[in-house]
Formats: C-alpha cells, structure tokens, sequence
C-alpha cells in the first residue's frame, strides 16, 4: 500500500513538473530603453538609449512566475542651455546612466504549456542606484541650463537613487522572450538642486526644483540555464 501511495506521488509531482511550464530560468538581455525627466524646472527631452543585464525566471505555476533582473542603462537626454554670452539657446546632450534592479510578476494569457509561444501582462517594482546625470559636451564658455540657468556642476546633486513601479508585456518563444514596459519614477530628481538664489548671509532662498523620471523599454532576452524539463 506505501509502494502505491508513493507511485501515486511521484506521478502526481512528475506532471506537475512536467505540465507547469512558466519558463524557468537565467536569461542575457539587452534593448532599447528612452527615459525622459518629467519637470517645468529642468527643460529637456528624452532621446534613445540602450540597456544590457540578464534577468532570473522562477516560480511553479503554468500560468505565472517571478522575473527578477539586474540591468545596466544608458540613457541621453537633450537639454537647454544658454553659455555665458547669453547670446544664444543651445541644446546639451546629457548622459543618464542608472544600474537598476528589478522585481516582475509575469502573468500568463495564452500559456507556455498550450504550445512553445506565450504571452501576457508584466507589472512589478524597481530600484536604481547611483544615478549618474553628466554632460557630454562641455565647453569653455560654461553652460547655464535652462529655465534657472543652473550649472553643470548642480549634476551632482541628482538623487542617487530612484524607485517606482512599472507595467507592461512579457512573451516569447523557445528560449527567446521579449518585454515591453513604461515605468515610472517616484522620488523629486531635482530636490537637492539649487539656483543662483542666496541671500546676503550666503543662505539659499529658493525655489526648491522638482523632476521625476519615467521610461520606457523594450529588451530581448535568451535563456542562457534553464530549471525545466521541456
């Protein structure tokens, strides 16, 4: 009877590993990726950037599993700037890399084990760290930033690290699979930055400046090690 109950088991656990096909596993990735600072206090424009990093899958369920990536991005954005002549408004590129890391919940619509494509709904959380803004075209005659004519040298000032959540599409096929996804920022960028507003006792006066990120990405990924029997 023991023998039995535990044939029974072990069939009863081998389908379940067997049919519960989620893809498991350590991906590489790399996409495209656009982040854009949302602010009135800091004129610019997000331009295409890039990302590279690799991501783990995981979870026992044929309908969802767990996604949870590290990534390296490389963003620029187009900012305005007049130089110390104030004879003329120019556009500065300026390099925002982030390191980033991420944790999905991938929800299956049309699921792995009704064939080798699957598809569905992504949403998750995220954090970035060491937050770097820097310009890539400096020149000798200074860069004053528009609208507050802020300097180069307020870059160090942008908040070191940044979180928020992001929504958006996961799928694939065989050992490839894709993300699209729009994510947001929730911390001020800006808060530490300051305008040429002292006082006479060298004390700032304001204002306090505000700017909050949001991206969005579109990666490919290929399963480098996999935890499934398919």
């Amino acid at each position: 009877m023991k023998k039995q109950i535990l044939l029974f088991l072990s069939i009863i656990l081998t389908s379940f590993y067997t049919y519960s096909q989620a893809p498991r596993g350590f991906y590489l990735a790399a996409g495209y990726s656009q982040t854009s600072l949302k602010s009135s206090d800091f004129l610019s424009e997000s331009k295409p950037g890039f990302f590279v990093g690799t991501n783990f899958n995981f979870g026992y369920h044929e309908s969802y599993n767990y996604q949870v990536e590290l990534l390296y991005k490389n963003n620029t954005m187009g900012a305005k700037y007049v130089d110390n002549s104030f004879s003329q408004v120019r556009e500065a590129d300026l390099k925002y890399a982030t390191t980033e890391l991420g944790f999905y919940l991938n929800y299956y619509i049309i699921k792995p084990d009704e064939g080798k494509f699957f598809f569905g709904p992504q949403a998750g959380i995220f954090a970035s760290f060491g937050n770097k803004l820097s310009s890539n075209n400096e020149d000798q005659n200074g860069q004053n930033y528009l609208p507050y004519l802020i300097k180069s040298g307020e870059f160090d000032n942008f908040a070191k690290i940044n979180y928020g959540f992001g929504a958006g599409l996961t799928g694939g096929y065989n050992k490839f699979r894709f993300d699209i996804r729009y994510s947001m920022g929730l911390p001020n960028m800006l808060a530490e930055f300051k305008t040429n507003s002292y006082d006479e006792n060298n004390i700032y006066t304001g204002p306090t400046l505000s700017g909050k990120t949001s991206s969005l990405t579109f990666g490919v990924s290929y399963m480098l090690l996999t935890s499934t029997n398919n």
